[in-house]
């Protein structure tokens, strides 16, 4: 888990890191216009999120269909060292456009193979503690990147940035290659002690149930065909939205109206960064109150925070006070629903195989379907910067503040019709129920 957390960890800080650095090289690197920065920020922020869209798919049904996850693994770490290498001597725009397009392709692969690892380590009744800490380990990544990589950008230059980013993947990469996974360790153990006359009749099986549980394949198109994952999709592309049209404009917006610099510019993504922590703990309230509840609050709650942003308008110490505060409740909100939204996902799984046994083949399908919902982040992430920047170009932050609170109310109503209580708690002397299917929407 440790492993995953820090893969998780590194992509998204990666993919944040340069988020204030981006405006001012772009003009001293690459030549671009000081008046037309905003702009190329949001199309290499969507250039990165296009990858990754068209590359989760295709992700997961490798992730699923191979013998171990650790190699796709590895060939994501390849695409982000050499993302990073081209980051790091880029003089042209064309080059900083490759090097997103490859980070794009390797966000996507850690996404997938990250959230089917912890999947595979953890039982059903802890997978929202698992969602949580990578969901913890992601938030930190979005909002230490910005913080971090501003401040060394400002005191020791651009060069110092890709310094950091090679000492994480270094880190990353001695934890990938020393990963032993839980369904590996557990082959050894059984081909160490399995018997010929269990290897016989492993052989000799019930035909019955080898054919049931040789399904799986490409299950993409069923679980689409769920209304409950469609309405992970689109939480998940939400909530991609929020970090990307905030990842776009508020660097810019408090250079302009704080007059701060880069390194301000990345501590006012401190403060969600504390809220991120919270994830495991939400995840746990989650397997005891379900995804409905968790996922409802969240959003509901995110609606009057969003739209309270667009108060915020004057050089003043009550304003920077309040965009703080407010920054740090929607860092909170969002951790609330999003562990929700993941276990949603394997509770769907497990229906379907529950009507029909064997249907997500041998190894449950997992991968594919947290590839469609990593897919849908990375569409929000996508939009993002075009509704954030766009919106905030032509009517200004408060409206592009009250356009995202609504839209955090429209979301907030489907999240009424995701599963109940999956769970029962321990009874009063200790006791456990056993775990329960129903109250969820057929």
């Amino acid at each position: 888990m440790s492993t995953v957390s820090m893969s998780t960890f590194t992509e998204f800080f990666l993919y944040a890191m340069i988020v204030p650095v981006m405006p001012s090289a772009l003009v001293t690197r690459a030549g671009v216009p000081f008046e037309h920065r905003e702009y190329w920020v949001s199309v290499l922020l969507m250039c990165e999120a296009a990858v990754s869209v068209t590359c989760c798919p295709i992700f997961g049904f490798l992730v699923d269909i191979s013998g171990t996850r650790q190699l796709p693994y590895l060939f994501g770490l390849t695409l982000l060292g050499a993302s990073m290498i081209l980051l790091a001597f880029a003089k042209t725009l064309s080059i900083f456009i490759i090097a997103r397009l490859l980070q794009g392709g390797a966000t996507a692969m850690v996404a997938v193979a990250g959230l089917a690892l912890a999947t595979d380590s953890f039982d059903k009744d802890r997978l929202g503690i698992a969602v949580g800490y990578l969901g913890s380990a992601s938030a930190l990544g979005f909002v230490l990147g910005p913080f971090l990589g501003g401040l060394i950008y400002t005191h020791f230059g651009y060069e110092a940035v890709f310094v950091m980013a090679a000492v994480l993947v270094g880190v990353d990469f001695i934890l990938r290659v020393l990963l032993i996974e839980k369904k590996v360790m557990e082959s050894w153990i059984d081909t160490d002690t399995e018997s010929p006359d269990d290897n016989n009749q492993h052989i000799t099986g019930n035909p019955d149930q080898c054919s049931s549980t040789n399904e799986g394949g490409f299950l993409l198109l069923n679980l689409i065909r769920q209304p409950r994952i469609l309405i992970t999709l689109w939480a998940l592309l939400v909530i991609g939205i929020f970090f990307s049209a905030f990842d776009a404009t508020l660097p810019i917006f408090v250079e302009s109206t704080f007059h701060w610099s880069p390194v301000g510019a990345g501590l006012i993504f401190l403060p969600s960064a504390f809220t991120s922590l919270m994830g495991p703990y939400f995840g746990s309230i989650c397997n005891h109150y379900g995804p409905r509840a968790m996922a409802f609050t969240g959003f509901i709650l995110l609606c009057p925070t969003l739209i309270c942003l667009s108060l915020i308008e004057h050089n003043s110490w009550p304003h920077i006070a309040t965009l703080v505060a407010l920054l740090c409740l929607t860092g909170l909100f969002i951790n609330v629903g999003l562990p929700a939204l993941y276990v949603e996902s394997q509770a769907v799984l497990d229906d379907m195989e529950c009507k029909r046994p064997g249907i997500t083949g041998p190894k449950g399908a997992i991968a594919q379907a947290f590839s469609l919902q990593t897919m849908a982040q990375f569409i929000g992430l996508f939009f993002g910067p075009l509704w954030g920047g766009f919106i905030e170009y032509h009517f200004g932050w408060k409206t592009m503040a009250w356009t995202l609170g609504l839209l955090a109310f429209v979301t907030a109503i489907p999240m009424l019709w995701l599963s109940g209580k999956v769970h029962d708690a321990k009874d009063d002397v200790g006791g456990e129920t056993e775990p329960l299917l129903g109250d969820r929407l057929e």
